[in-house]
């Protein structure tokens, strides 16, 4: 269960997502200041994993695709 809890783990990977999609749908619900914060703050996970990636693999030297497991996609398998 601990290497699944690690940052940059598959599970770390797909909650960052879940937050990401959920965000739109907060302020969406409950339009108000206080709800926008709150989604661009559920954003920024992944962004974060995404940096972090970046900084652990060396992506930002070319381009990458979808499917080529480039900083925003999971772990390949």
């Amino acid at each position: 269960m601990r290497d699944q809890l690690h940052i940059g783990s598959r599970l770390c990977w797909v909650i960052a997502w879940l937050l990401a999609v959920v965000a739109p749908a907060v302020y969406l619900l409950w339009p108000d200041e206080l709800t926008w914060w709150i989604g661009l703050g559920l954003v920024m996970p992944l962004g974060g994993l995404a940096a972090w990636r970046e900084d652990q693999k060396g992506y930002g030297d070319g381009y990458h695709g979808t499917g080529d497991g480039g900083p925003w996609g999971p772990p390949p398998g």
